[in-house]
C-alpha cells in the first residue's frame, strides 16, 4: 500500500500548502482520504482524478471536506465528456447536512453511510475499511486499512481515549494528529485533539512501526512538535507535508 500526503495542516494551510488530503494506493485502487481545502488540486500532481475509485470524508470541518464542491464538478464534467463512467463512491458519516447535500448530487456521488463499517472491516476492493469513532467537536472517526499483513492507521481528528490504542495496534504506519503543543494540552481535550506528545505515546503504546505526525498548526515550529512526540516514541516518526509518500 501507497500513502501519499496532499495536505498536512489545519485549520488553514501555509503558502504552497494544504489542508488535510490523502492518496491511498493500492491493488489498482485509487481511494482519497479526507479533502480539505487544497488537496484536491494538490492529488491532480499524482493522480488523473477520473480514475479515483473511492473519497472517504472522516468529519464535516472545512479543513477536512471542503474541496467537495470541487470534486463534485471535476466529477460531473467528466462524466458529462465520456472521461468518466461512473459516479465517485463516497463514504462519509451520515450526520450532518453535508451528507444529505451530497445525497442529492445523483449520478456524481454514490453514497455509503461510514456508519456500515464501525461495526467490523468491511472490504473496499481489495482494502479492509475499518473505523474508530473518536472524541471531537463533531462526529468524527479515525480510519484503519489493511490489506493481508499491512495496516496503515488515520486517527483524524481526536482527544485521546483508549479505544485509540487497540485500533493503531502493531500497524505498519500511522498518521496521527499533532495539533498541538503539551503545554496545550487543556486547549487539546476542549478542541477535540492530540498534542505531539500524546501522539508519541499512542505510537509507543500501540507498538506501531513508523509516525507521522500531521494536522498541523502552520503558526507552531514543527521541531517542537518532533522534539515532543520523539519524548514519548523511538520508532521513525516523520512530518506530514504534501507530496510526502509512504510505501507499507
Amino acid at each position: 500500500m501507497k500513502l501519499r500526503v496532499l495536505g498536512a495542516h489545519a485549520p488553514y494551510a501555509p503558502h504552497g500548502g494544504a489542508c488535510n488530503g490523502y492518496l491511498l494506493e493500492t491493488g489498482g485502487m485509487r481511494i482519497m482520504l479526507d479533502c480539505g481545502n487544497g488537496s484536491f488540486a494538490q492529488l491532480q500532481q499524482y493522480c488523473d482524478f477520473r480514475l479515483l475509485d473511492a473519497l472517504i470524508i472522516t468529519h464535516y470541518h472545512p479543513d477536512h471536506f471542503h474541496d467537495y464542491h470541487c470534486i463534485r464538478h471535476a466529477i460531473a464534467g467528466s462524466i458529462r465528456d465520456k472521461s468518466r463512467f461512473k459516479p465517485l463512491a463516497v463514504i462519509a458519516p451520515a450526520e450532518g447536512a453535508p451528507y444529505t447535500e451530497m445525497c442529492e448530487w445523483d449520478g456524481v456521488f454514490a453514497m455509503w453511510p461510514l456508519a456500515e463499517y464501525l461495526q467490523q472491516p468491511r472490504p473496499l476492493g481489495e482494502v479492509g475499511l475499518f473505523f474508530l469513532e473518536n472524541i471531537h467537536t463533531v462526529k468524527s472517526y479515525g480510519c484503519s486499512f489493511t490489506q493481508e499483513n499491512t495496516k496503515i492507521v488515520y486517527t483524524s481528528d481526536t482527544s485521546w481515549h483508549a479505544g485509540l490504542v487497540d485500533f493503531a495496534y502493531e500497524a505498519d504506519l500511522l498518521v496521527c494528529e499533532a495539533s498541538v503543543l503539551n503545554k496545550d494540552k487543556q486547549q487539546a481535550v476542549e478542541k477535540g485533539h492530540l498534542t505531539a506528545g500524546e501522539a508519541g505515546y499512542l505510537a509507543s503504546s500501540a507498538r506501531v512501526k513508523q509516525l507521522v505526525l500531521t494536522h498541523l498548526w502552520p503558526q507552531t515550529d514543527p521541531r517542537l512538535l518532533l522534539k515532543e512526540a520523539r519524548e514519548n516514541f523511538d520508532g521513525e516518526i516523520t512530518l506530514a507535508g504534501s507530496g510526502l509518500s509512504f510505501l507499507v
